[in-house]
This record gives structure tokens, sequence and C-alpha cells, in this order.
């Protein structure tokens, strides 16, 4: 079994999406063919989670999701097109991990704890970055540095975002 993670700008550039999801899906093709069962963790974030996370439906991967705070505040950060479809996706996973239930702290802590929960408890996570670091609390680049730090297996896909 190998579980991977996923870590990932939210505003890509939509001009790149086939490029990203082609390797995304190469790269879970290439993982299928070594590992009889695979799990993902993704936090359901738009952009490049829900990029992960719609490949790997394609190819019957399951997903767990992890959600930095309960989902009632967590979906005030997304429009209502993307509530709608975070929705259908959040049916079709096995299990919901939910990090924080405080309200006191930032939202940005509540990222950063779920994305290193996500690092953590994977063996490969899945890094759709710019690669550049600029240091927010709970950010993508915070992520990769932190799973870097702990020595564990980075897939790098470098993306584009929106300007």
């Amino acid at each position: 079994m190998i579980k991977i993670g996923i870590t990932g700008h939210r505003d890509l550039d939509d001009k790149s999406i086939y490029k990203y999801k082609q390797n995304i899906y190469d790269k879970l093709i290439e993982l299928k063919k070594q590992h009889s069962n695979i799990t993902l963790y993704s936090a359901l974030a738009d952009g490049a989670d829900r990029l992960v996370v719609y490949e790997a439906i394609h190819l019957n991967i399951n997903f767990i999701v992890v959600l930095p705070m309960e989902k009632k505040l967590y979906k005030n950060d997304f429009n209502d097109d993307s509530k709608k479809e975070f929705e259908d996706l959040i049916k079709l996973t096995k299990q919901i991990i939910i990090i924080s239930t405080n309200k006191e702290n930032k939202k940005s802590i509540y990222y950063e704890k779920a994305g290193r929960y996500i690092s953590d408890n994977c063996d490969i996570l899945f890094a759709l970055w710019d690669g550049t670091y600029n240091n927010l609390i709970g950010g993508t680049s915070e992520i990769v540095k932190y799973h870097k730090i702990n020595n564990k297996e980075l897939y790098h896909i470098n993306v584009n975002r929106f300007n």
C-alpha cells in the first residue's frame, strides 16, 4: 500500500491544465503498477487538490478528505460553483478527517496543520507548485519545505499560476 498526499496552488493557469492532468495521470499509473493499493489524502481545495482527485477517481483510487477546519467554515473559502463541486466530491470519499474545530485561530494555522497532517501521513507528496518560497503559513511552499525537512518523497509538478 502507498499513501499519496496533495499540496498545491488553487490558482492554476488554465492554459496548462491538460499538461498537469497528464503528468498526474502518468504518475498515478506508474504507482498503480508498483502498488496494489493506493490511498490519496486531499483537502479538496480548488485547483491542485481537485485536479489530482479527479485523476484518482478516473483510476479507481480511493481518497481521504483532510479538512483544515469544520466543513461549514471551510466552504466559506469557496465560491458557489466550487461549493457545489466540493459537496459532490466529498460524497465520494471513504473518510473525512477534521483537523481543527477551534475557531479562535487564524485560518492559515488550520491550513498549516492540515498540510502537515497530509505530509506526515503520506509516502509521497504530489506538489503542484510554482517553485517559489513565500513563507506564507499553511501555503504550498511551506508544506513542501516541511515535507522535504522530513526527507520524504516529493513528486513536484512545476505549475504556472494566474497573474
